[in-house]
């Protein structure tokens, strides 16, 4: 039994089209004879201006009720729902409203394929069998009983599976798996699959990897969102091919919106391939990611990756020691930060922000009781890091040319971060979209 899976983001599951798209695209596979497994997530996104997004649709037939099917059932929308109540939401039940996104928009989905005759079978991440370690808000999975989910493989029905949440090994309580989630159930899964114990009397499971359907054709240079609009096509981001899982880590890490940081790393240990396709235009190849062997002949630098307004603070004391507890403490809290050598000899610690956790609030508590008091300069810095294979053994050449052509700019870096294929600076946040594209027109544009 060939098997894929597919995840589809919320943009690509909302009412009123997309869905159907995504479901042509599970009835395509299914009809070329490769079995999905299809994961899912919340559909819509929070809305920041509903006066706006109203004026917009109303005109339109039904507008109002498919601007409130794509959006009232948000993961955002959901907690503000509660948080209007009272801010201070216990953590056990955060993590069981923020479920109920992906539980509504798998239903949904697994009804539209029923309804075209497709049999289908909807599944919590419980029910799938991801276990967790019940850590709220930013799980790990530790273990996987996936009986279910080949049992529906077995009888030929396509499983759909709720992302971004398992159930806890002790006291079985839903867990959320962290911001893009729903990455990591595909990956997970596809490692069960990768590993599941077949009778000999069996058919075989051949796992053709994880396929991650977005809005875009696949992974790009940078992010397009920081590039104006009137900007030539030729100086635009493009669509990579084909990255390393190493190249694939080193960009989810600083913040490229590609999958999953924690997806990334489980798919590079366990080989697991992950191909980024646009769920409007299947004919497009997309970004693979792979194992195989870099082109030699290709530009050092594969991509820019940029984490916009960070949560950065410094502590008085600028030891190697004091450093490395606070280090400790924030991976004790599962943030996503760097540790920034900064030039006047200090250090500054740069947290990427968080929908659901005050950041800010997490350091304090963590580093009250060791006697330090973190001062913070929320939301001025930002991270802006090149990544590619090509760097490997030229960091430091690559830095004095970053640093260069940021200063012939008038951009001052404040600190950097040399790694094996990714050079990061800290820049004010003001700077950041020039930056990128300073960059971006020296790396790509020759």
């Amino acid at each position: 039994m060939r098997v894929v899976v597919q995840k589809y983001g919320g943009k690509c599951v909302e009412p009123g089209g997309n869905e159907l798209v995504a479901a042509e695209r599970i009835m395509e596979t299914r009809d070329q004879g490769i079995a999905p497994v299809i994961v899912v997530s919340a559909m819509g996104r929070e809305l920041r201006d509903w006066n706006e997004e109203l004026e917009r649709v109303i005109r339109q037939p039904e507008g109002a009720r498919k601007l409130a099917m794509a959006h009232f059932y948000s993961t955002a929308e959901l907690v503000r729902l509660v948080e209007a109540i009272d801010p201070g939401i216990e953590p056990r039940e955060l993590d069981m409203l923020m479920s109920c996104g992906e539980i509504i928009s798998t239903v949904r989905l697994a009804h539209v394929l029923k309804a075209k005759g497709y049999p289908t079978m909807a599944l919590s991440g419980g029910q799938v069998g991801l276990i967790t370690d019940g850590f709220f808000g930013h799980a790990r999975v530790i273990q996987t009983d996936i009986r279910q989910l080949i049992e529906c493989l077995d009888r030929a029905a396509i499983p759909l599976v709720a992302g971004f949440q398992g159930v806890s090994m002790v006291d079985h309580a839903i867990t959320t798996l962290g911001e893009g989630g729903s990455d990591y159930t595909a990956v997970c899964l596809a490692f069960a699959l990768q590993h599941a114990v077949r009778s000999p009397l069996q058919e075989p499971i051949e796992l053709s990897g994880v396929e991650v359907f977005k809005e875009v054709d696949g992974v790009m240079t940078a992010n397009p969102a920081n590039f104006p609009a009137d900007r030539p096509a030729q100086r635009r981001p493009r669509t990579l091919p084909r990255l390393t899982f190493d190249e694939l880590c080193a960009m989810s890490q600083y913040g490229a919106d590609v999958i999953q940081a924690q997806s990334a790393e489980m798919a590079r240990r366990y080989g697991i391939a992950v191909r980024v396709r646009n769920f409007r235009h299947p004919e497009a190849p997309g970004t693979v990611v792979d194992g195989a062997q870099p082109d030699a002949a290709a530009s050092p630098v594969t991509g820019i990756a940029d984490m916009a307004s960070m949560a950065v603070f410094t502590v008085e004391d600028s030891g190697e020691r004091l450093r490395r507890r606070i280090e400790e403490v924030l991976s004790q809290t599962r943030m996503n930060y760097q540790v920034v050598p900064v030039r006047d000899g200090r250090w500054k610690f740069a947290v990427k922000r968080e929908k659901y956790r005050s950041v800010a609030t997490l350091v304090e508590v963590m580093l009250a009781p060791r006697g330090l008091q973190p001062t913070f300069e929320d939301g001025q810095w930002a991270l802006v890091t090149i990544v590619g294979e090509g760097l490997r053994g030229r960091v430091q050449e690559t830095a004095r040319q970053v640093q260069g052509l940021l200063n012939d700019v008038g951009i001052a870096v404040e600190g950097d971060i040399e790694n094996t294929i990714s050079y990061s600076v800290l820049v004010h946040e003001s700077h950041r979209r020039d930056a990128i594209l300073t960059l971006h027109d020296a790396l790509f544009n020759k």
